[in-house]
């Protein structure tokens, strides 16, 4: 007796779980042996079904892992904030200066002999002043030009002066006897040459410095 496939169809599942009676199996294959769409939807019905992982399975973790890398972010920005600020402040410390007037720097000079060179020294002997250049020293440079100033911090800058060799700034200054050492204060400018102080003076419209005894003038106001 042959059977209909929606018949059979309807049977399938408790067919291939083994779950109807032999005799109700037996017409099942023999009509299974005469249709191949059957046959195909009994296929289709014994292949493994396949079990999809829950998705929200591991979220609790995920946001756990999410809190500690944002967490160890947050530290390491803060750390490398930290250093910043503290090389910030470092350099504002080491650099803070204020100009110092000719009393708080306390000039001495004097000549020396040097390798067959003649040399004027100026040495600044006031506490926490130095003398500081804003271009590179030249032999060559007819005026050298020095400013006198007090650090806000002098041990804080002494010490890293000292550390890493600085020579942005130091306590003495050598000059070539020719040259004229020009000394920035806050309460006037001083000018030397060959050890000596010398003054400003008018000749023929152009400015010379010198002594009254050299150019036989007068210093004008």
């Amino acid at each position: 007796m042959k059977l209909p496939c929606e018949l059979i169809r309807d049977l399938l599942p408790l067919y291939a779980e083994h779950l109807t009676s032999p005799e109700t199996g037996q017409l099942i294959e023999e009509h299974l042996q005469s249709c191949p769409a059957c046959r195909d939807e009994l296929h289709s019905i014994c292949l493994p079904v396949p079990v999809q992982a829950d998705a929200q399975a591991d979220a609790p973790l995920k946001q756990v892992h999410a809190a500690l890398r944002k967490k160890q972010l947050l530290t390491t920005l803060a750390a490398v904030l930290a250093v910043v600020c503290a090389l910030a402040l470092a350099v504002w410390m080491y650099s803070a200066k204020a100009p110092a007037t000719v009393e708080e720097a306390r000039f001495w000079t004097y000549n020396r002999k040097e390798d067959s060179a003649n040399l004027c020294i100026l040495e600044v002997q006031g506490e926490g002043v130095w003398l500081t250049q804003d271009e590179p020293f030249s032999w060559g440079s007819p005026t050298v030009t020095v400013q006198a100033v007090r650090y806000r911090f002098p041990h804080f800058h002494a010490a890293l002066a000292g550390v890493f060799g600085s020579a942005a700034s130091s306590k003495t200054i050598a000059v070539s006897n020719t040259q004229l050492l020009a000394v920035v204060c806050a309460d006037e400018t001083l000018h030397y040459r060959e050890g000596q102080p010398v003054s400003a003076y008018r000749l023929n419209g152009t400015i010379v410095y010198g002594t009254e005894q050299e150019l036989g003038l007068y210093p004008r106001a």
